[in-house]
C-alpha cells in the first residue's frame, strides 16, 4: 500500500464525525427556562420587543449568538438569559442539553434546559414581555402543523451545461412543517415551536 494511502487512512481514523458546514456555521444558543408555579412546572417564553428590527413581536425563548467569551454554548445561553430577563445567574441551574438545530441559512442552534429558583425578572429593551406557560398545557394540546415548501432560486449565470438535463434538471423542493401551539391566545410557531415540541418529546413524553 502506498504511503499517500497511508497517510489518508490515518488522517480519517484520527477525524470525528459531525455535520458538513458545522465548523463554518454561526452559533447561537437558547434557553429554556423552567420555573415552578403553585408546584407545577411551566415554561417561560418572552415576546421580542416591536421595536427590534428582526422578528419583532415573535415568542421566543431567550437566546442569542455566541461569543467569544463564552466557554461553550450552554454558557451563551445563560448569559443571554440573564440579560433577558434580569435574573441573576446563581438563580438558573443547567439541567440538560437538548438536539442542537442546523437551519438551513447556515446558523446551528443550540437549546438548553434551565431550572430558575428565582422570578424577580428585570427584562431589558429587547423584551416586550415575559410569560409563563405550563406544561401541562402544552402536553394536553395538539399542535397545528402546516407544510411549508421553497424552491431554489437559481442566479441567471448558473451553469446549467455542467448539470444533467441542464434548465430541466429535477431540483428538489423544500418541504418544512411549521408547527403551531397557542396558550390564552399567545401562538408559538417557528424554530421556538419545533425546539419546544423536541422537549416535549424528550423530557415530557409528549407523542
Amino acid at each position: 500500500m502506498s504511503e499517500q494511502i497511508n497517510q489518508i487512512f490515518a488522517r480519517l481514523k484520527k477525524h470525528e464525525g459531525g455535520i458538513i458546514g458545522e465548523s463554518e456555521a454561526q452559533h447561537s444558543a437558547v434557553a429554556l427556562p423552567i420555573v415552578l408555579e403553585n408546584q407545577k412546572p411551566s415554561l417561560l417564553f418572552q415576546t421580542r420587543s416591536y421595536h427590534l428590527k428582526n422578528q419583532p413581536g415573535d415568542i421566543c425563548f431567550p437566546g442569542g449568538k455566541m461569543e467569544e467569551q463564552d466557554l461553550n454554548s450552554a454558557e451563551t445561553a445563560v448569559r443571554e438569559l440573564c440579560e433577558e430577563t434580569g435574573i441573576k445567574r446563581l438563580d438558573a441551574t443547567h439541567i440538560a442539553s437538548l438536539d442542537k438545530w442546523m437551519m438551513p441559512y447556515g446558523i446551528v442552534i443550540h437549546p438548553h434546559v434551565f431550572s430558575l429558583t428565582d422570578t424577580s425578572f428585570a427584562p431589558n429593551d429587547e423584551v416586550e414581555e415575559l410569560f409563563t406557560v405550563p406544561i401541562d398545557a402544552l402536553l394536553n394540546q395538539k399542535p397545528e402543523v402546516y407544510t411549508i415548501s421553497s424552491k431554489a432560486e437559481l442566479p441567471e449565470d448558473f451553469p446549467y451545461e455542467k448539470i444533467p438535463g441542464g434548465k430541466d434538471y429535477p431540483f428538489r423542493q423544500t418541504r418544512l412543517p411549521e408547527i403551531f401551539y397557542e396558550y390564552k391566545g399567545k401562538h408559538i410557531w417557528g424554530l421556538t415551536a419545533r425546539i419546544l415540541q423536541h422537549f416535549l418529546r424528550v423530557g415530557a413524553l409528549a407523542t
